[in-house]
């Protein structure tokens, strides 16, 4: 049976929504009609048959799509929504929440307040579908649209006997234009039979699973050329050998155990024979000692997370079984599980409790983990199981010493559902996930380390730049050697610079990168080399931090080394460069271009290494910028931030935060305005914004927080930018406190 404990929120969601919606047409959040033919042939019209190939983000052109539909037809749109991101995981409750609400209110309506099918089953995702399914979703709306129109079509007799035929469906599904090819393809069919079909929406994984398990059955099948619905037959069929094998247990393909006999070792780059498994054990010895490693999930979606943090402890739920140093064997709290209506053979469940309580020992490490695919932290345990009732949920606890990670480590494949599983029998996996991102110490938990390996996706989290806008940053400073990074205030160029760098670098290390800030005593000097007085009242030649950070870089040629100049117009740079302004051209890097420096000894001479990059940043609203732009422009590729305000990464980011929805909308819609403001001002423009940074949350983020802001940040600079119209300024900061 492939319907898993942890499916059971959402599988009992998708059936009310069969009911309501496909069976009787109507609504999941209203009374209204809406899942009807005449609904959907509009979003055929406005969005199938009219594509807008702009560059502005989803939502951004779904808006404008669907401004001539009805009402009703924007509200299915909106429970639309709910069902795409009904069973993925890497999208949070908050950020579904969001989307559903965003076009619902583009009716005219307000989504109706503490449904049931807008609270905890948001966070029940189980899936990770894929960059495709969350960026290209609009491949997957044309076909969802294109099915639901012709299954609106149909009288409520034949989609009741549709529904009746699991594989007369599924055929039906795979009828339609791309059927075949849709990851939403799987997911439906995982909500609606989920004792026939798994919660795995890529056909390339049920092949490969396919394949792996009639091999080792003897059998030799060719499943390259079956076709979708033959496949999920087959792996059905392998299913329930497997649940003979493994009688009273869940069967997870993801699982450690089960995934390496069918993914041919692409997550475990390290190899399957003995030397490498000798290895392995090595550095596990060295790493944990004696020490067992177990995994747990902080509640549905890690939402206990904070708890855990805020209290040192470790927790599980089953609290409707009390003290559980009641039950003297696994046997006693099974049967406490059955007679308590879990499963009808919890025999995972019963396992983890034990676990928990006996087989965990003070000094074992435990990794805690958000759904399938994400590590938040890991921890040792310090302290025996206890019993603490008084709790409003998961009564049974163990303490522990927990060491968050500086970013969550994103896997590449998703791992066990289970609320506690045991991960040292695995132990390439931990050595693959934590290898390069942790200080191993001898006998000990590892340390986080600053030199974690770094990709766009890890330095896209919490910025506000789109991922085209960011590669392009990359590709220009990789190739031109030197950069600049402009905006407006509080656009966060600091912030992105140093991600920039750890791209560039390939891991999060700060060795490679220095970083200065130039004002107007900034000389050559202080910058790449000059005589400077000694104690007995001679003099010295010293040399700059760039010369230094040059002669750094040449010792590791093969590792990209990043200087970052903040305020990079506040200085002269001619004064400060001097000869070097020739030096840190792209074409004129390496020994070959080196020349005598002005203060060097007879003979020496000076190149910038191949490996150095130059990134600054420049604030749009100084009032110098013009005077060093065309020092600049020759030598540097310049790129553009802009405030993210009206975004929805912004958005998403201050709803995560716990930034109440109107405070966020405040932001949103009052910063928007004073941007349009400064922009049509004749004396100021774009360069004069106002950034983000100013509003991103550090704790408590409500009205005061908000007002404080204003009153102490914004409208000072405000003052500044119209020093000689104070009584506008005033209206304006009234303008904003609304």
């Amino acid at each position: 049976m492939a319907r898993l404990k942890i499916a059971a929120t959402i599988l009992e969601a998708a059936e009310k929504w069969k009911r309501r919606c496909l069976l009787e047409s109507g609504s999941l959040f209203s009374d209204e009609r809406l899942w009807t033919k005449e609904c959907f042939e509009e979003l055929q019209t406005y969005f199938v048959e009219h594509p807008d190939k702009g560059s502005d983000s989803f939502e951004e052109k779904l808006r404008r799509q669907l401004e001539p539909a009805s009402p009703d037809a924007k509200r299915l749109w909106a429970e639309l929504t709910w069902l795409y991101y009904l069973i993925v995981e890497p999208v949070t409750p908050v950020k579904k929440l969001d989307r559903i609400r965003t076009v619902w209110e583009w009716s005219g309506e307000s989504l109706p307040e503490g449904h049931w099918a807008l609270g905890d089953v948001l966070g029940g995702g189980m899936i990770s579908p894929g960059t495709f399914y969350l960026i290209q979703q609009w491949i997957e709306f044309n076909f969802i649209i294109t099915m639901m129109r012709d299954w609106c079509s149909r009288s409520v007799d034949e989609r009741e006997s549709l529904l009746r035929d699991t594989w007369g469906f599924a055929k039906w599904v795979d009828e339609h234009k791309g059927g075949r090819r849709r990851q939403f393809r799987h997911a439906l069919l995982f909500l609606l039979f989920p004792d026939e079909f798994e919660d795995i929406v890529t056909l390339r994984h049920k092949r490969d699973i396919v394949k792996a398990f009639r091999e080792d059955n003897g059998e030799t099948p060719d499943v390259t050329h079956m076709e979708p619905i033959d496949v999920d037959r087959a792996l059905l069929a392998v299913r329930k050998r497997l649940e003979g094998e493994r009688p009273g247990e869940e069967i997870y393909f993801y699982e450690p155990s089960l995934k390496e006999r069918w993914d041919g070792g692409s997550s475990t780059p390290r190899g399957d024979d003995q030397t490498d498994k000798a290895s392995d054990e090595a550095w596990f010895q060295e790493r944990f000692g004696t020490a067992n490693v177990w995994a747990i999930a902080p509640g549905e979606g890690a939402r206990l997370w904070r708890d855990f943090q805020e209290h040192g402890i470790a927790a599980i739920g089953y609290d409707e079984l009390g003290d559980l140093n009641d039950y003297d064997s696994k046997d006693a709290i099974h049967s406490a599980l059955r007679e308590n209506g879990a499963l009808q053979n919890p025999i995972n469940h019963s396992l983890a409790v034990w676990e928990f309580v006996h087989e965990i020992k003070n000094g074992d490490v435990l990794i805690a983990k958000r759904g399938r695919k994400t590590l938040l932290a890991w921890g040792k345990v310090t302290g025996e199981y206890a019993y603490e009732p008084e709790r409003p949920e998961y009564h049974h606890l163990r303490k522990v010493e927990w060491h968050p990670f500086d970013e969550p480590i994103d896997l590449q494949e998703p791992i066990t559902t289970k609320t506690l599983t045991r991960f040292t029998l695995y132990k390439n996996w931990l050595r693959d996930v934590f290898e390069s991102r942790v200080k191993q110490k001898p006998g000990t938990c590892p340390d986080v380390t600053d030199k974690a390996s770094y990709d766009i996706t890890t330095a896209l989290t919490d910025l506000f730049v789109e991922e085209t806008q960011f590669r392009r940053i990359l590709d220009s400073i990789a190739l031109r050697k030197n950069l600049i990074l402009q905006g407006p205030p509080g656009v966060g160029k600091t912030f992105i610079a140093r991600r920039i760098a750890w791209c560039l670098i390939g891991r999060k290390d700060s060795d490679p990168i220095e970083i200065v800030q130039f004002h107007q005593s900034y000389a050559y000097e202080d910058f790449v080399q000059g005589w400077r007085p000694t104690e007995n009242g001679g003099f010295t030649l010293r040399d700059g931090v760039f010369f230094e950070f040059c002669k750094r870089a040449e010792e590791q040629p093969d590792t990209p080394f990043v200087f970052i100049i903040d305020e990079i117009n506040r200085g002269n740079l001619s004064r400060i460069f001097g000869e070097l302004l020739m030096l840190i051209e792209a074409d004129k890097r390496g020994p070959e271009h080196a020349i005598a420096l002005t203060y060097g000894e007879s003979g020496e001479r000076f190149s910038v290494p191949d490996n150095v990059h130059l990134l600054g940043l420049m604030n749009t609203a100084d009032r110098s910028l013009a005077i060093v732009d065309y020092a600049l422009r020759r030598r540097f590729a310049f790129e553009t931030l802009k405030p993210a305000y009206g975004t929805g990464k912004f958005r998403e980011y201050l709803l995560e935060a716990e930034v109440d929805k109107d405070i966020v909308d405040r932001i949103e819609r009052n910063l928007s305005a004073l941007n349009e403001r400064i922009r049509d001002d004749k004396d100021l423009g774009p360069g004069f914004q106002i950034g983000h940074s100013y509003f991103v949350p550090e704790e408590s983020a409500d009205e005061q927080w908000y007002l404080g802001i204003v009153d102490t940040q914004i409208a000072p600079l405000l003052r500044e930018y119209w020093f000689d119209r104070p009584e506008q300024v005033d209206k304006l900061v009234e303008d904003l406190g609304r």
